[in-house]
Formats: structure tokens, sequence, C-alpha cells
């Protein structure tokens, strides 16, 4: 395992080169680029604000930054999930031109998907610093160790999900199911006190997205560092992806060129 992690430190200028490039070709001849990032759920936030804070009497202004945090955080996690289901097959030319371990072409999509998360996030980070400047201190504090968090939990995600993505080329569309039902089972835009007022609490505490929000909204939205627990329980989920992730490259690694 030593090895093949300086494989992949050898390999960094050459994924690194490849997230710069899909980051450019997605939004290429776009006025605004890298800002549709920033954009789509901002309007997304603005429309689902004002549905559900009028059908369920919440404040909007309290209300927005909530629902935003929450689908800039769900847009990393399905990203992870869904999008790294097409990081080795996206692949498929450099993996058979070049002997670079499989497992940097899901890391490129753990990189872009970090971008996009961070571009998005400096629009929560510009309401907090204007309207709660305490909370942004503790904000930017708080983030160094929620992106190492959000890296140690999106890269075994996407690995696992490609490898298995290339040799059944229908887990896509299943992943998709499953985060779809996932969404309406975590508190994106249903507060905690909603679920737990229909006897949901349970959907709560033991909900892996649940804690990864609370990295987020914890500091910016409430003025306090995210829990030990939300640390212990993320890195914990991270640690036993890791450990599939890890297996997954042994068993599968070898032979996955035959899939392509």
């Amino acid at each position: 395992m030593p090895n093949y992690l300086k494989n992949i430190w050898s390999a960094r200028y050459f994924f690194l080169y490849l997230a710069g490039a899909e980051l450019k070709y997605k939004f290429r001849r776009s006025k605004l680029g890298l800002l549709w990032t920033m954009i789509t759920p901002l309007v997304l936030t603005l429309i689902m604000s004002f549905m559900f804070g009028n059908l369920l009497h919440t404040d909007i202004k309290e209300y927005a930054p909530y629902i935003f945090s929450g689908l800039i955080i769900w847009e990393f996690v399905i990203g992870s999930v869904v999008g790294g289901c097409n990081s080795l097959i996206g692949a498929e030319s450099y993996i058979k031109q070049y002997k670079h371990p499989f497992a940097i072409y899901p890391l490129k999509t753990t990189i872009i998907n970090i971008s996009t998360f961070l571009i998005a996030l400096s629009a929560l980070a510009l309401w907090t610093l204007i309207t709660k400047p305490v909370n942004f201190l503790y904000g930017l504090v708080s983030l160094p160790f929620t992106l190492v968090c959000l890296v140690c939990l999106g890269w075994p995600l996407a690995i696992i999900t490609s490898f298995t993505n290339t040799k059944y080329r229908d887990f896509t569309q299943i992943s998709t199911l499953v985060m779809q039902l996932l969404w309406y089972l975590s508190p994106v835009f249903f507060k905690p006190a909603m679920l737990s007022a229909a006897n949901l609490s349970y959907l709560i505490d033991y909900n892996p997205v649940t804690h990864i929000l609370n990295l987020i909204r914890a500091p910016m939205l409430n003025g306090q560092f995210p829990s030990l627990f939300d640390y212990v329980f993320v890195l914990g989920t991270a640690a036993v992806l890791a450990i599939v992730a890890v297996l997954r490259i042994r068993s599968s690694e070898k032979g996955l060129i035959y899939y392509f």
C-alpha cells in the first residue's frame, strides 16, 4: 500500500492537470463559467425557501441559508457517488495509454467536487460575513478540518462507485435512485425538528449526511464549532469506506482493464 500511495503522489501533476482541464471543458464558451456552481444552488434555494418556507411557516431569511448549505453539501455527496461512477469509464483512453494507479481518476473527481463546493461555499461565506461576522470566523477556522473530512469521505466513495460501475454499467442508475431516496431521508431542506416531530429522529442521528451537513451548518449558521461526535461520525464513515475502497482496488484493479 505505501508503494501504491507513492505512485499516486508521483502522478499528482497528471491528475491535477486532468482536473483543471475538466473544469475548463465543463464550462467552456460559458460567459459565467464556474460561477454556475454558485448560481444554480442559489436559484434553487430561492425557489425552495419560498415554497417550503410558506408551507411550513418558517422565516425565509433564516431558512434560505439552511437550504443553501444543504444543497452545496448534497452536490458534493452526489458528485462523489453518482459522479464517481464514471471516473474510470471517462478515463478509458488514459488508462489504456498510461500505467498509473486507477485510484487517481476517482481522486480527480474528488478534486473537482471540492473545487466546485468551495466556489458555492463562497456565497454562503459572504452572506455569513455580512449578517453574522462572528459565525464567519468559526467557519473560517473550521474549514480546513471540514475539507479534510470531505476528501477522506469523497475519495473512497468515488473509488467504490467507479470500480463497481465499470463492471456493472447499471450501477449508475441504481445509485441515482438510492441517492434520491437518501435526499428525502436527510435534513438537506427539512429541519431536524420537523423529522423529530414525525418520530423520525433516527434518520438524523444515524445518517452520515446529517453529520456532514453539521460541519458547515454548525459554524456558518449557528456560530459554533462542529461537535466532536460529528467529526468522529464522518471520519468513522470515511474509514469504513476507505477499507472497502482498498479491498476493491486489491481485488479488481488488475483485471478491470478487461471491462473497458
